[in-house]
């Protein structure tokens, strides 16, 4: 400790919470252009790897269910912010504008096309396009687009305090990963990899 701390010095002077008690979600977009209708694919499941937390929602664009079809449909910004991270089937966005990932919120998009994919250092407003759904990087069984949110580097569960809000459609687990729901008001959305018309979910912003 006395060597740590004549290097660094003490360090517990500036001690900050990580997640503060007070953090809310920013306003955030269903990632998909206005005016359609996707299919949520994929309830609340690992953001990255296996097991919890369930952080990641998974959305398939119209008449792609099943197998991996290549699509022109674009997957888009939920909020304002700047592209942290663009390589093979992986985007991510700043939502604080530093470009590091590590710090704030951050949204994390999985199976990105390579084809149109944004570069890393582009600015983008909430709305913009990101890139085509694809199954490239990590399993897939068709073509969709897998989003999840960190904030200071950690996954944050889709549902909970900080549940995931996109457009006020709120998500819920279900009774295992990849099931599960968005609700919003009286209206909910049920996860289903067939996109059967129950998880249907339009952005009528």
């Amino acid at each position: 400790y006395l060597v740590y701390t004549s290097l660094f010095g003490d360090p517990w002077v500036a001690d900050q919470p990580h997640i503060p008690g007070s953090l809310t979600q920013p306003e955030l977009l269903l990632p998909f252009e206005p005016n359609q209708t996707w299919a949520l694919t994929g309830g609340p499941h690992t953001a990255w790897g296996e097991g919890e937390p369930f952080a990641a929602l998974d959305f398939a664009p119209p008449g792609v269910a099943g197998g991996c079809t290549p699509t022109n449909e674009w997957t888009t910004a939920l909020a304002d912010g700047v592209i942290a991270r663009s390589e093979t089937g992986i985007v991510v966005l700043d939502l604080d504008g530093d470009g590091d990932e590590r710090s704030g919120w951050a949204i994390f998009y999985l199976h990105v096309a390579t084809e149109d994919r944004i570069p890393t250092g582009n600015t983008v407003a909430a709305g913009d396009p990101i890139g085509h759904p694809s199954c490239e990087v990590g399993r897939s069984t068709g073509t969709h687009i897998h989003i999840a949110r960190k904030f200071n580097g950690e996954w944050i569960p889709s549902e909970g305090t900080l549940a995931f809000n996109l457009e006020g459609w709120v998500a819920y687990n279900g009774s295992r990963p990849y099931l599960g729901t968005l609700v919003r008001h009286s209206q909910t959305v049920f996860a289903n990899e067939n996109a059967a018309s129950s998880s249907h979910i339009a952005s009528d912003r």
